[in-house]
């Protein structure tokens, strides 16, 4: 994961040093950094000169999500192809609702990478022709020749953020760029950061994810319909490889959400018909009719969990299930 041109490092210690000179703290588990007063604004971070000691995320996206009016929302287009992004250059206004359309116009795959804006910013969903997926962050989204997907989020950090494609050879190509968030962080909400260390999901997922033999995964259909899940019921074996092929063969969009599965699982990354997303976990993931999308994990506690499609009138007509994991032998 590269580092920002501008961290949020210096962001978080502006904050921090406010937050001590008011003599006012919010109590917090001892692992994560101390908020500021939801009354003080920082000023637009210079550039850092030191990564910051712990990398953080938004704890509270939804909060800035749902508080958006997305008809309000800005769209802007980014171009990939051998080797270059177009515009090189991004910039956006912190606070502002944003459709990223990233459309892939070259022969082979690219990635759209940026790490530490991607956790400073409230993730709304990455949507495709086939799918919708939602995470606490994405870590990587790669592109298939001639797709496209579009990011939405808000903005929340000012700084300066590296933009690259980490593709073997790409970015020794040249390909990379820069996103610059212009602005102010949002009063309301108050922003909260917690620590990627502290995060609800598997903490060594990436190493399980590195260290497993993909080469003996395990697939697994999963058909989604008016409503219901089939197979209803299934069982994994926690430290397998699988990938969980769900296909919509309904009329209507349907949503595959495992909220406690998800949070238990070293997640690779979920794959449709234009790209692939990578995040720490999944949170929901949603298939529209006649469409499809892989997910590339490993259950790593034993336990039931609840299977749902929360969409409206859906989980009410009885789609839901249960997905078991099983200690290994």
């Amino acid at each position: 994961m590269k580092r920002a041109i501008g961290s949020p490092a210096v962001f978080v210690a502006a904050m921090l040093a406010v937050a001590a000179c008011s003599g006012q703290s919010t109590p917090v588990p001892a692992t994560q950094t101390p908020l500021p007063p939801a009354t003080q604004t920082p000023a637009t971070p210079s550039p850092a000169t030191q990564p910051p000691a712990a990398e953080q995320y938004v704890a509270n996206a939804a909060d800035f999500v749902d508080a958006a009016d997305w008809d309000t929302k800005k769209t802007v287009t980014i171009e990939m192809t051998e080797f270059a992004f177009t515009p090189k250059g991004i910039t956006l206004e912190a606070g502002q609702p944003y459709v990223l359309e990233v459309v892939n116009v070259g022969k082979v795959k690219h990635e759209f990478t940026a790490g530490d804006f991607f956790r400073t910013v409230a993730t709304r969903k990455a949507e495709t022709a086939e799918s919708e997926v939602k995470v606490p962050f994405f870590t990587e989204i790669e592109v298939f020749a001639g797709k496209n997907a579009e990011i939405f989020l808000i903005p929340l950090v000012p700084g300066t953020y590296k933009l690259v494609c980490e593709i073997q050879g790409h970015l020794e190509a040249g390909m990379s760029g820069t996103i610059t968030v212009t602005g102010q962080t949002p009063q309301s909400p108050a922003l909260q950061l917690a620590d990627v260390a502290s995060g609800p999901w598997v903490q060594d997922g990436a190493a399980l994810v590195e260290a497993a033999d993909w080469d003996k995964k395990q697939e697994l259909r999963i058909d989604l319909s008016e409503f219901k899940f089939t197979p209803k019921e299934f069982t994994l074996t926690a430290g397998q490889p699988y990938v969980l092929k769900v296909v919509n063969v309904g009329k209507v969009k349907h949503e595959f959400t495992a909220e406690d599965f998800f949070g238990s699982v070293a997640f690779r990354k979920a794959e449709d018909a234009s790209g692939e997303f990578k995040a720490p976990a999944p949170r929901e993931v949603e298939v529209f009719a006649g469409a499809e999308i892989e997910l590339y994990l490993i259950p790593t506690q034993a336990g039931t969990y609840e299977l749902v499609c929360e969409i409206e009138g859906h989980l009410e007509a009885g789609m839901s299930g249960t997905i078991t994991t099983i200690p290994a032998t």
